[in-house]
């Protein structure tokens, strides 16, 4: 998209109007049908070619806008280190009038290896179980397999209703597939 057409945005009134001649035309033969699909594609060419256009801009103004925040947060520290402020067991701090100055002390990084952790409480404690989280979840597609739609529910082979599920049946979709 060049940028004589970046000046070209339409209204969405003009956007989303249909001319004359699109609104009287019917689709009766493959022809007409091929010439729908190709303008499909084109629309979906032009959506995505300004979706590309302004997230790009979106990016350059993104970029502008932390480098400037980057600057001034740097004055600002540079700043917060000369002054008195207040000083907490997790923070120091410096109140402004329109603000605050904020140096938040960061907790170490722990990396694990929960496996090797498991079994380190498994061969040193006497309660591992403390330490440990047993947790149950369902295996859907495993249980799906055995199970049949009856309506608005699910039931086994042999009829007995599954508690907790609803069946809720949608229409078809139709879908134009552009290649």
């Amino acid at each position: 998209m060049n940028e004589r057409e970046n000046d070209q945005i339409l209204t969405d009134e003009e956007q989303t109007a249909l001319t004359e001649e699109e609104r009287r035309f019917v689709v009766d033969d493959d022809q007409k049908a091929e010439w729908c699909i190709r303008k499909i594609a084109e629309a979906r060419k032009e959506m995505m070619d300004w979706i590309e256009f302004y997230v790009a801009q979106t990016d350059k103004v993104k970029a502008r806008c932390e480098s400037r925040i980057q600057f001034f947060e740097t004055m600002l520290e540079g700043y917060f280190r000369t002054v008195p402020h207040k000083a907490t067991k997790t923070q120091e701090s410096y109140q402004l009038p329109s603000g605050k100055l904020v140096v938040k002390k960061q907790t170490p990084e722990i990396e694990r290896d929960d496996a090797q952790i498991i079994q380190w409480l498994y061969d040193n404690s006497q309660s591992p179980e403390t330490y440990l989280k047993i947790k149950e979840s369902l295996d859907w597609a495993e249980l799906k397999k055995v199970l049949k739609v009856a309506g608005s529910v699910m039931t086994t082979e042999d009829g007995e209703i599954i508690p907790g599920i609803t069946v809720t049946e949608r229409p078809s979709k139709f879908v134009v597939e552009v290649k």
